[in-house]
């Protein structure tokens, strides 16, 4: 009884194939991701011409408080740990609302990432440190005009979208 073997191109050709066919469901499966930040339109009135002003709603969004990444008052390393993992949260998923409640938090640099909503509640105050060591990595930022790598900012946002600080706090 003869074997019968396949032609070697035809199995290239076929894995190919399969291959495309499976990164392409994979691309698709992740690209229609469900987005939580809803951007509503604003039209303004101006005597010049002026596209319509997008802003962020993030009223669907998850409210991810900093207590429950382990913000502690008074704890610097803890609360600026805390906030920093509830902003990569927010931002892994979509969109979210980082929630600082009533108190005095003790903070270093606080970078945000896109579709986060910063929000400090009613009798939120943000103590930032005061230690130059707490401001590095150096960043990407201006000075006197001029771009630059410097100390990073008390709030930073870098190559963002959909960002907002909002709330009563101080």
């Amino acid at each position: 009884m003869k074997k019968k073997y396949l032609n070697p191109n035809y199995l290239s050709m076929r894995n190919i194939i399969v291959s495309f066919v499976f990164l392409s469901f994979s691309i698709f499966s992740f690209s229609k991701a469900n987005n939580p930040v809803v951007m509503t339109e604003l039209k303004v009135k101006a005597p010049f011409e002026m596209p319509a002003i997008k802003i962020p709603d993030f009223k669907k969004c998850k409210r991810l408080s900093i207590t429950d990444f382990g913000a502690v008052p008074g704890d610097k390393e803890k609360t600026t740990l805390a906030i920093s993992k509830a902003i990569a949260e927010a931002n892994k998923t979509g969109g979210g609302v980082v929630v600082v409640p009533q108190g005095k938090w003790l903070t270093g640099q606080i970078h945000l990432k896109s579709n986060v909503n910063f929000h400090l509640n009613k009798g939120a105050v943000l103590f930032f440190s005061e230690n130059p060591e707490d401001y590095f990595p150096a960043v990407h930022s201006s000075w006197e005009g001029l771009e630059c790598y410097n100390y990073s900012p008390l709030i930073y946002a870098y190559q963002c979208k959909n960002i907002a600080i909002t709330g009563e706090g101080g």
